[in-house]
Order: structure tokens, then sequence, then C-alpha cells
């Protein structure tokens, strides 16, 4: 008989059985990507990053400069994507890869079941030192290049000059010959 293995389960059964734990697996999958990104806030019209990376960078820029930063984070974000469609296209998809890898830090590094932009300030500014003196190369360097990047845009935005005394740029010391 051709069907001696499968003489237990009836094959509408076994393929009852299959499509049920192949939806309960694609289900179960769906579920714990939304609960670990999350769904993030539309950003409006963006050249290169999507919403998820857009938020992860908001917050980042935080992280990195401080709460007192909340008003200029969305500019700061705007002004990474403008930037980086400039950009060549390998040099793109590292720096997004980058913005993932830092968002699922959470996960792959500490255990949590929980991603960089669903930490508080406190645990992501935690978490992001332990980027900047790590052991391991790679993360070192994501940090330190987000934390140049946000720093020179943060502190170039005419809008965080009150915030660190910065009267703005001199003008007019000398005279043109």
């Amino acid at each position: 008989m051709a069907t001696e293995g499968f003489s237990v389960i009836r094959r509408r059964r076994f393929l009852k059985w299959g499509l049920g734990a192949g939806g309960a697996l694609l289900g179960g999958g769906a579920l714990g990507y939304l609960s670990l990104f999350g769904i993030a806030p539309n950003a409006g019209a963006l050249r290169v990053l999507n919403d998820r990376e857009h938020r992860t960078l908001r917050n980042l820029v935080t992280t990195i400069c401080g709460p007192m930063a909340q008003r200029e984070r969305r500019s700061i974000a705007d002004a990474f994507d403008d930037w980086l469609a400039d950009e060549p296209a390998n040099v793109i998809e590292d720096l997004k890869n980058a913005l993932t890898w830092l968002e699922l830090g959470p996960v792959i590094y500490d255990g949590r079941w929980t991603s960089f932009s669903d930490l508080g300030h406190g645990r992501r500014e935690t978490h992001f030192f332990s980027w900047m003196v790590s052991d391991d190369l790679m993360r070192r360097q994501v940090a330190t290049a987000f934390r140049k990047f946000v720093s020179l845009v943060c502190y170039d935005t005419p809008a965080s000059w009150p915030r660190i005394h910065y009267p703005g740029p001199a003008t007019g010391l000398r005279e043109s010959a």
C-alpha cells in the first residue's frame, strides 16, 4: 500500500493540522514582530528612512542630547534623512542596518523583550553608553558615528543655542579688505 507511513493520519487531517500549524507560526511571528517593534507614528514625507527608523533616530537624539532636545529631535532626524538621501547605496544600507541593530540592541545584548524606542530615557542612556564602551568594535563604531552626527546637528540648530548659552556666530568682527 502506498500510504503505509501515513496510515495513522489521513491526508485531510494532515493538511488541516499542517496548515493550522503554519498559520499559527505565521500569526505568532507577526504578533512577536509587532510586540517588539510596535507601530511607529507616521513621520511624514521621508526620503530614505521608514517610520520605524525615524522613530529610533528621534529617540536616539533625546538620548544623546538630553530630554531638553525634545523640540529639536524631529528636525535632527529629518536632517539625517536628508543627508542620507545623497549618500551611496552601500552607506544608506549600512546606516539603516545600524539603526535596526540599535533598535534591537536590548533584545540581542541585554536579553530584554523590548526595543530601544520602548525603553525609558534612563535605560536608553544606559544601553547607549554600553554601546560606547563595548568590547565589540562594531557596536562602538555605530555608537560613535551616531553620537558625532547627532551632536553636530543638534548643536548646529539655532533652537538649541539658548539651552547651551551660545550667543550665536560671531559676525562683523573683521572688516573685509
